[in-house]
């Protein structure tokens, strides 16, 4: 592939995700969608070129795009790294920790749950062995809450909730890929029926080796950064590089890479008020978001680039196993939100989460002002009312919704 080709096509992406922004807002459509819709366009447009005889002009490009080297390692090392420091350097811990046990519980026990439910509910289906279906059932079993993040922030949603999902979203791809790398390893090996326990015996490591990894490498690049003050931009060099070697260095000791981007994300985050200057602060935060923001636009135009391709040999039966992972995903999830979730508050383990903010896409529904709408609870169904100082951070602001 030309030197040329490779910077024109790397531009046209840029250009992509910067008009989408824009013609989102104008659409009044999540930022993700029209990402999603412009990478499936331009894979239309990209087959169209190169197999129509209208024109030879553009098969070169054509060629290019159909032919980008767009595979798992790809989102695995270079982008996943980026969206998960960047959501860990940039959430409220303190305000974190008041929810921490629905955190978890959505993000590790219903991810495990997912899998483990999907991969039998597809086994009987499919015809595969039970490693494979756990496999799709580790990949397929995180939620991808960017679309209601981002609508969280655009519209008066009440704090907890976004506390929560975004809570969430960093903590279940790691707990997602952990377990796709354990059932991987027994598909390469060829282990049809891989033993669970023994598996699931070795996640404490993945998960341990993974946060020791992690803060240990922030607290030497938080000692690096803090010994070079009057070098600003190679400060922010030292934080780019720490979620990357971070990840390498997890990955070689067969822990989780995505679980120590995550601690040494947090890790950073403690330390750095006590050890930084504000201005540091703020200028490695919008670093982080402007980077993060480049990662996911990027991973939504490449992986909808791949769906033309994809369906191009999609079989009748194919939306039968679909239709089997959906319901079964939904199954898993709703025995989460609506009987282990009021368990935990009936054991008074974890404060209580009301029936709205369990209904997540409710609330993005509400500000996409579609037919579904916010219903708060009332003090009349047992929800005490908050004083004046916790009424800013959890409960409805005067105007919402009202379509």
């Amino acid at each position: 592939m030309e030197l040329v080709v490779i910077i024109t096509i790397v531009a046209a992406l840029f250009l992509v995700i910067g008009l989408s922004e824009p013609l989102a807002a104008k659409l009044r459509l999540p930022y993700s969608v029209i990402l999603a819709a412009m990478g499936v366009s331009i894979g239309v447009a990209a087959t169209f070129f190169w197999r129509t005889d209208l024109t030879d002009a553009l098969n070169p490009v054509a060629l290019a795009i159909l032919n980008l080297p767009i595979r798992s390692n790809v989102f695995l090392y270079v982008f996943l790294p980026t969206l998960v420091f960047q959501v860990s350097l940039g959430l409220n811990l303190r305000r974190l920790l008041d929810d921490w046990v629905p955190v978890l519980v959505l993000a590790v026990v219903a991810v495990v749950v997912a899998t483990v439910v999907i991969g039998f509910a597809l086994m009987p289906f499919a015809g595969l062995p039970l490693a494979a279906c756990l496999l799709i059932g580790a990949i397929v079993s995180t939620t991808d809450p960017s679309a209601v993040v981002s609508i969280f922030r655009a519209t008066p949603a009440p704090q907890r909730l976004a506390r929560i999902v975004e809570g969430e979203s960093l903590l279940n791809d790691a707990a997602a890929i952990a377990l796709f790398g354990l059932f991987l390893g027994f598909v390469t090996v060829g282990q049809q029926d891989p033993d669970l326990v023994a598996g699931l015996m070795r996640f404490p490591w993945i998960v341990a080796g993974g946060i020791l990894a992690g803060a240990l490498t922030a607290r030497v690049a938080v000692e690096i950064i803090a010994r070079m003050p009057a070098h600003p931009l190679g400060q922010v060099s030292v934080s780019v590089a720490l979620p990357y070697l971070t990840y390498v260095g997890a990955e070689q000791l067969n822990a989780s890479g995505v679980i120590a981007v995550v601690a040494a994300g947090l890790m950073l985050n403690l330390l750095a008020p006590g050890r930084f200057p504000p201005a540091l602060t703020a200028s490695l935060r919008d670093t982080w978001d402007l980077l993060a923001h480049w990662a996911g636009s990027l991973i939504f135009v490449l992986a909808a680039l791949l769906i033309p391709r994809l369906l191009s040999d999609v079989r009748a039966f194919d939306l039968v196993l679909i239709a089997v992972v959906v319901v079964a995903a939904f199954v898993a999830r709703a025995v989460i939100l609506f009987i282990v979730l009021p368990l935990l508050t009936l054991l008074r383990v974890s404060p209580k989460v009301e029936r709205p903010y369990r209904w997540r896409s409710s609330g993005a529904g509400c500000a996409a002002r579609s037919r579904w709408r916010w219903r708060w609870p009332s003090p009349k169904a047992g929800w005490s009312r908050p004083t004046s100082s916790a009424r800013s951070a959890s409960s409805p602001p005067a105007s919402r919704c009202s379509r």
